[in-house]
């Protein structure tokens, strides 16, 4: 495995370079018309250390993706919310964090290299690089920097987000069902069929999971987790846009 990087080369050449590192290969350097394109990006190791201090502002750690089925790292609360999205989202099947860095050419005016924060596959195949900001504020330099992302983007045939958050109840209710996403909160085949039918037509969350715990003997609390296990994973839906409560209308996919 190649040794983790504390700090970036530098381009002397006049071209853009990308620099990345995938399954047991090393670090590799190439301009955008090189490999690029098709490797694994969601296979790859971060293409630097994190670096840690104390007194550190920011809050960085692991989510667990169920998407993945491993941890995924960030680096702030809102990289953590982007996580939770792209958890929850049906169009992204993998999740790795910081998996490529381009080294701009040089001379490039106050810009020298860019690590992306997530790079995520679609359903379709496409590859996305995303950039976690908040939205106010941005800076030139910033402004510039994704200018110069979107443009390397274009060139590999990738898409391209500055991603700055979530609706506050869009994201409460996505971190509540987050809870609920492991395994062990999933339903038995019997309760799973008993759910969709009784939410097939729509009904008050609180009804159909008291209609199930009845005719399945099984708990009202068991039964609530596999309601939230399974609105997570879009097997059911609601409008996560409000809060939720006992009379949110659930609808069976």
């Amino acid at each position: 495995m190649a040794p983790k990087l504390r700090s970036l080369p530098a381009n002397v050449t006049d071209r853009t370079l990308a620099l990345w590192s995938c399954d047991d290969a090393g670090w590799q350097t190439e301009p955008l018309t090189g490999s690029l394109r098709n490797a694994r990006l969601e296979d790859a190791r971060p293409a630097r250390e994190f670096a840690a201090w104390p007194g550190k502002r920011n809050y960085e750690g692991l989510w667990w993706s169920s998407t993945n089925r491993a941890h995924v790292a960030f680096e702030s609360l809102l990289e953590r919310d982007a996580l939770l999205w792209f958890d929850w989202d049906q169009d992204v099947t993998a999740i790795s964090s910081q998996p490529v860095a381009f080294l701009w050419p040089r001379g490039t005016p106050s810009q020298r290299s860019h690590v992306p924060d997530y790079f995520v596959r679609l359903a379709n195949g496409d590859g996305k690089l995303i950039d976690v900001r908040g939205s106010p504020g941005h800076t030139e330099k910033a402004l510039t920097q994704f200018d110069l992302t979107r443009a390397s983007c274009a060139e590999l045939g990738w898409q391209y987000e500055v991603w700055t958050g979530l609706p506050a109840e869009l994201a409460a209710s996505l971190r509540w069902l987050a809870g609920y996403r492991q395994d062990r909160c999933a339903p038995s085949p019997t309760v799973t069929d008993r759910l969709t039918a009784a939410f097939k037509n729509g009904a008050a969350l609180g009804d159909g999971i008291d209609q199930v715990a009845a005719f399945a003997s099984v708990s009202r609390e068991i039964v609530t987790a596999n309601v939230y296990h399974l609105l997570w994973t879009h097997e059911l839906t609601a409008d996560l846009t409000r809060p939720l409560s006992w009379e949110t209308e659930v609808v069976s996919t």
